[in-house]
């Protein structure tokens, strides 16, 4: 058998790689059905796509056509991430409770309420329709990428490759088509809007009670599915979203005159936000190289080519709106629009759930309007006699992004850079930001925003329910009734906020405003987020390492930008005199606690003075600082209040008084119940688990104004073997878990600095340096499992990326060649 000769060679490989010696190999697969061939017919048409991996297990894919670079990309992939490819697949074919059961723990019905909730969004079938619409491009990467995966579970099934330790042996891992792969991307664009909702969705029914559960049918008897761990919407706990930090530095803040780019995506470190990092190549036609999202096909999110570099953070703008409907009185089925009557429409779906006993359907009854989806909160917003709300997503049914990062990919200078957001509208939910050889900058927010009307915005404005809502959840809350608050479009690239400059563009997830911190961009459309308001302290922090970490000739190298991206010091450093004061002006005095501990002020206060103002992983007492950060309240405890004409320094000046040294007591109270002592070194404290290894991790956090952050948050990975966190010790002042996730193990980091990268320019092209915080591969038996992650831990330091043919000969470690067969 084929493949048995090829595990031989791979043998014989492994020792030549060892002495250093690199032979290609080549497997032969049909590119539709993932057969391998023992001999070419020569009538036959085949094609070939080489991975080569280089040090640290960076894919690099060589191929003829993109057909070809999706097909190795995905195989690629597949090797590093089986089991998130798979189940973000299963996902969105809604199709978990079938193959997994109700539960993803015991009684909790998971699993068909992320069914239901797929169903009623609806994203596979979106995708089915729209397939025949969409460029050629993307087509030819999805049904490459298709074919690469089902390539992959080929060589599984013959023992050549291997998936990982969550889903082998699973009957869920299957093959895919083409329009998987689309509607794996489209699912990403409404992460943090509909699929937000999906409990609503679920829960959205004309009447009141149990009604809106799923029945089971049995014996020609519908029985009641009972879902008795439904999680009602939460709005007021505020998402630990994608995050970033961006900078593009142009000609006047760089020593040799040409553009540098500072990329550090905030993301989490599983799941399908997960970064993996390739290089793509096409022979006269596409070289580029740096991460993206799992299951991506082929063109790369955050990278550079051989004249560009860019980044993306996370826009702080809205992509959704909610809109209230008004209902016909005594007719909760009818909703009025321009003076009419409209019918809401109403269909019945089913799912399949795995028991004990055999399949059984679910199935429900879903209700739908021409405006949005329906959804339902009772606590907020209910469906009652008066009004029932849907939501209208500017991403349900955006197709662009393949065609848009291809594009980008492609550009060989700016202008044609720019034009990428002329031409589509595939950025989603991201900012960007671009530096070139020329020394160059630009920014956009060019994400999918919703086109508001005046009147619309007015009303978001002034009406007081409106307003409320919008400041304290993002969610903008209009009436249905009339189709002038209903947008049918989004804002063009030109009417998007933007900036060019010389010296630098940054973004670290707060609004547009601050781009440029000199030179602010004027208030554009509520829905881009905030305008002169406070900003984040990360953001601050990032403004003043512009000027701070750039030398005495105020320009930065290559070199000083990547000692900035690793940079563990944070805002709050500016406070440790303040805490001081406050230790001094308490001194010798015996306090208690609100857990009833004994406090003496001197141990609380000796340990604030032995922070180093770091967050470096010998820094003592970071976790007693992170923990006061977090009951911080801007408006209250600091002496200068916000100034919009001095943004980047106000709020400053702790307010000295017993209601700090309270807060300060408090951090001290939390610290004690974890067992850690005051004065604990941090990378005692914040750690990185990889399978049984705990490794130290330095890092600050978003609170304490870092640039490098970490948290402990796992709710992007929305995987079906997702690591559970953690309980956190209790705050005394609110019985509630500490939002610092400290716990008598530590702080586990689950989410932060994944993909760092810096990219510069000399004459001969980019000088690029990355690393993947998480390491490149999730495959335990994987000696990428968890190289750079030591990397980062013990040397604090990136890695070079091999983009020119001379840089990936020397750091060459596999080669494989993949045959097609061309239909």
């Amino acid at each position: 058998m084929f493949f048995v000769l090829l595990r031989k060679i791979m043998k014989v490989r492994r020792l030549m790689w060892s002495l250093g010696i690199i032979l290609p190999i080549s497997l032969q697969v049909n590119a539709q059905s993932g057969e391998s061939h023992h001999s070419e017919n020569k009538s036959e048409k085949w094609d070939s796509v080489t991975i080569k991996r280089s040090q640290y297990g960076m894919a690099h894919i060589e191929a003829n056509d993109l057909f070809g670079l999706a097909y190795g990309n995905a195989y690629a992939q597949a090797q590093d991430h089986s089991c998130i490819l798979a189940d973000g697949y299963l996902r969105v074919q809604a199709q978990r409770a079938q193959y997994l059961g109700a539960h993803s723990q015991s009684g909790d019905n998971r699993h068909v309420l992320s069914d239901f909730g797929y169903r009623i969004l609806d994203i596979r079938g979106r995708t089915e329709r729209a397939y025949s619409s969409l460029s050629s491009n993307t087509k030819q990467l999805a049904e490459g990428f298709a074919a690469g995966y089902n390539a992959f579970l080929s060589a599984v099934d013959a023992g050549d490759e291997v998936l990982g330790q969550d889903c082998k042996g699973a009957d869920w891992v299957k093959p895919i088509e083409a329009v998987d792969v689309v509607a794996g991307i489209l699912n990403l664009g409404v992460q943090s809007s509909s699929v937000r909702m999906l409990p609503a969705f679920v829960k959205a029914h004309p009447l009141e009670g149990d009604e809106w559960r799923p029945t089971l049918a049995l014996q020609k008897n519908l029985i009641t599915w009972h879902i008795d761990n439904y999680e009602p919407l939460d709005l007021e706990t505020p998402l630990q979203t994608q995050g970033s930090n961006g900078w593009a530095l142009g000609k006047n803040k760089t020593e040799n005159g040409k553009g540098i780019v500072l990329a550090n995506p905030h993301f989490p470190f599983n799941g399908n936000f997960r970064f993996w990092a390739n290089h793509a190549k096409i022979k006269d036609e596409l070289n580029v190289m740096g991460a993206s999202i799992i299951g991506f096909p082929g063109p790369v999110n955050i990278g550079f080519n051989q004249n560009l570099a860019w980044t993306h953070t996370y826009s702080s703008a809205s992509h959704a709106v909610m809109y209230r409907l008004s209902l016909k009185p005594g007719d909760r089925l009818s909703y009025q629009l321009d003076g009419q009557w409209h019918p809401i429409q109403q269909r019945d779906i089913e799912i399949k759930v795995k028991t004990n006993t055999g399949m059984q359907k679910l199935s429900k009854t879903i209700f739908y309007t021409d405006v949005g989806v329906i959804m339902e909160d009772e606590r907020r917003f209910p469906w009652d006699d008066e009004f029932v709300y849907v939501i209208k997503d500017a991403n349900l049914d955006s197709f662009d992004s393949v065609d848009h990062w291809l594009a980008m990919n492609k550009a060989s200078n700016m202008a044609e850079f720019k034009e990428t957001f002329s031409t589509f509208d595939g950025m989603m939910f991201n900012n960007t930001l671009v530096a070139d050889n020329e020394g160059d900058t630009f920014y956009v927010d060019d994400s999918n925003v919703p086109l508001l009307s005046e009147q619309a915005i007015s009303f978001l404005e002034t009406d007081p329910t409106s307003a409320h809502i919008f400041a304290s959840t993002g969610i903008a809350l209009l009436p249905g009734n009339n189709s002038e608050f209903i947008f049918q479009d989004e804002i063009e690239f030109t009417d998007a906020p933007q900036l060019q400059r010389s010296d630098y563009v940054q973004n670290s997830n707060d609004s547009y405003w601050l781009t440029n911190a000199l030179h602010p961009i004027a208030e554009n459309s509520p829905l881009y987020g905030k305008f002169a308001t406070v900003q984040s302290l990360r953001t601050r922090h990032s403004i003043n390492m512009l000027s701070a970490r750039s030398g005495r000739d105020n320009k930065f190298s290559v070199a000083e930008v990547e000692r900035a991206l690793l940079d563990n010091s944070t805002f709050a450093e500016r406070f440790k005199r303040d805490l001081v004061t406050l230790c001094t002006t308490f001194s010798a005095q015996e306090l208690v606690g609100v857990s009833r501990k004994e406090f003496v002020i001197e141990e609380v206060c000796h340990a604030v003075t032995q922070w180093d103002g770091q967050f470096n992983r010998d820094s003592k007492a970071a976790h007693l600082i992170n923990e006061f950060m977090f009951l911080l309240d801007f408006e209250r405890d600091f002496n200068v209040k916000f100034d919009a004409e001095y943004p980047v320094t106000t709020p400053r000046g702790l307010a000295v008084n017993a209601e700090l040294l309270k807060l300060l007591i408090t951090a001290a109270d939390i610290v004690k119940q974890s067992g850690y002592p005051l004065n604990a070194k941090w990378g005692e404290v914040q750690y990185l688990q990889k399978a049984d290894q705990r490794i130290s991790w330095p890092g600050a956090t978003h609170n304490v104004g870092g640039f490098n952050i970490y948290a402990p948050s796992n709710n992007m990975d929305m995987t079906t073997f997702a690591k559970a966190v953690k309980p956190a010790v209790l705050n005394p002042l609110t019985g509630q878990e500490t939002w610092s996730g400290l716990n008598k193990e530590g702080i586990e980091v689950h989410f932060g600095s994944s993909w760092m990268m810096v990219v510069g320019f000399d004459n001969y092209g980019p000088q690029a340096r990355g690393l993947l915080s998480f390491s490149q591969s999730t495959l335990a038996s994987s000696s990428h499992f968890a190289d750079q992650s030591y990397i980062y831990s013990e040397q604090q330091k990136l890695v070079d990326l091999p983009y020119t043919p001379e840089a990936l000969a020397k750091q060459l470690k596999s080669e494989i060649k993949l045959k097609i067969k061309k239909d």
